[in-house]
């Protein structure tokens, strides 16, 4: 039976060709989110913070970039095959530019206020990158059984 008759074994094939991609590219995302709150700690505690903030601000672009590649990306190649992952990478690129125009208020405006929601939204986006990394692990296991 072909790829094409049997939709269950093209997404399998899916998964098991691009899964490993996807899950590359998430993993760098959450690096580049893991450097943020690093970036982050060292302007907050030292006194020559322009250094640092400069590092934050690009950091968050960059995240947001990759976020929003992975996205297109997972909708390319994953969309017949996971769903899930699909839709997790969209909400992951929306809470990602979300987090850097909030970023760029605080610092644009001095809205120190917003770091209330800044900070939360930083680590529910780290936490969103493992759940895509475990969720896209489960999958190609259960499709390769």
């Amino acid at each position: 039976m072909s790829a094409e008759a049997d939709p269950d074994r093209s997404s399998g094939d899916s998964l098991a060709r691009f899964g490993p991609v996807f899950a590359a590219l998430v993993g760098l995302i959450a690096l580049a989110i893991l450097l943020q709150a690093v970036f982050a700690g060292e302007f907050v505690n030292h006194a020559n913070t322009s250094g640092w903030l400069d590092a934050h601000d690009v950091g968050g672009d960059v995240t947001a970039g990759l976020a929003v590649f992975t996205a297109g990306f997972a909708f390319a190649a994953l969309r017949s095959a996971a769903r899930s992952l699909v839709i997790g990478a969209a909400v992951l690129a929306l809470a990602v530019i979300a987090q850097v125009e909030i970023g760029h208020a605080i610092t644009g405006n001095g809205d120190n206020g917003l770091l209330v929601l800044h900070i939360p939204l930083a680590l529910a986006t780290f936490g969103l990158t493992i759940w895509l990394s475990v969720k896209a692990r489960q999958l190609r296991l259960a499709a390769a059984a």
